[in-house]
C-alpha cells in the first residue's frame, strides 16, 4: 500500500505540475503580447495624445498583473513543494489550502466551476505530514471538479471545533459517479493516508450535493 500511496501522490503532483506550468505559460505569453502591442505603438505614434497614453496605460496595467498572478503561482508551487522536505512537521491548515487551490484552481475554471474559499483565520497549527494532508485534499477535489457540472460551485472552508481543525469540501451541481479510470486504486490511497495521519474523513451524499469533512487535531 505504501507504493501505491506514493504512486498516487507522484500521480497527483504531476497534474498539478502540468497545469501549474500551462497556467505560467499562459501569463509569460500574455505578457510578451502586450510588450509587443506596447513597441507596435511605440512605432506608430510619439505617444504625444491622450488617447494613446490611456492605451499604453491599460497595456502597463495588464502586464502588472499577470506578473504578480505569476509571482503568486511561483510562491505556492515553492511552498508547496517543500512541504515534502519533512514527512512530519507542524504547519498551518490554511496555508496547505492556499497553495493548493492556487495551483489546482485551473481545472475549475476549465469546467466553469466556481471555486471559493471560507478559511477561519488564526486556526491553530497542527502536527502532521503536510504533503499527504495536501495529496488527501487534491484527492478529493478531483473527484468532485470531475463529477461536477459546468457552472457548478465548489467550497472550501476550514474552521475550528474544539481542539480540532475542520477542512470541509462542498461540491454543488454533481451527477453520476466519479468516472475515473484509477477512481478505485486514489481511494484506497486516500483511506490509507487517512488512516497513516490518524485523521478522520466522512463523506455525506445529498441530492447533486456532496460535502467531505476532514478533522485534523490541533498540536
Amino acid at each position: 500500500m505504501e507504493n501505491t500511496l506514493r504512486d498516487c501522490q507522484l500521480a497527483s503532483l504531476g497534474k498539478m505540475l502540468a497545469g501549474y506550468t500551462h497556467e505560467l505559460k499562459n501569463h509569460l505569453a500574455i505578457i510578451n503580447e502586450s510588450s509587443g502591442l506596447m513597441g507596435d505603438l511605440l512605432d506608430m505614434t510619439e505617444g504625444e495624445d491622450e488617447q494613446t497614453r490611456k492605451r499604453f496605460k491599460k497595456i502597463i496595467a495588464t502586464i502588472g498583473e499577470r506578473i504578480s498572478q505569476a509571482n503568486i503561482m511561483a510562491r505556492h508551487l515553492s511552498s508547496f513543494a517543500h512541504r515534502m522536505d519533512m514527512p512530519l512537521s507542524v504547519f498551518n491548515v490554511n496555508d496547505g489550502l492556499d497553495e493548493e487551490i492556487t495551483l489546482i484552481e485551473r481545472f475549475a475554471r476549465l469546467k466553469s466551476i466556481l471555486l471559493k474559499k471560507n478559511l477561519q483565520q488564526e486556526l491553530p497549527s497542527i502536527y502532521s505530514n503536510p504533503s499527504l494532508f495536501q495529496f488527501v485534499v487534491f484527492a478529493e477535489i478531483h473527484k468532485i471538479v470531475d463529477r461536477c457540472e459546468n457552472g457548478g460551485e465548489i467550497i472550501v472552508s476550514s474552521s475550528q471545533q474544539d481542539q480540532d481543525v475542520v477542512v470541509s469540501l462542498e461540491g454543488i451541481g454533481l451527477y453520476g459517479e466519479w468516472q475515473d479510470k484509477s477512481s478505485l486504486q486514489m481511494s484506497e490511497a486516500v483511506n490509507y493516508a487517512v488512516k497513516k495521519m490518524d485523521i478522520s474523513l466522512n463523506v455525506e451524499e445529498f441530492e447533486n450535493r456532496q460535502k467531505i469533512t476532514l478533522t485534523l487535531p490541533a498540536v
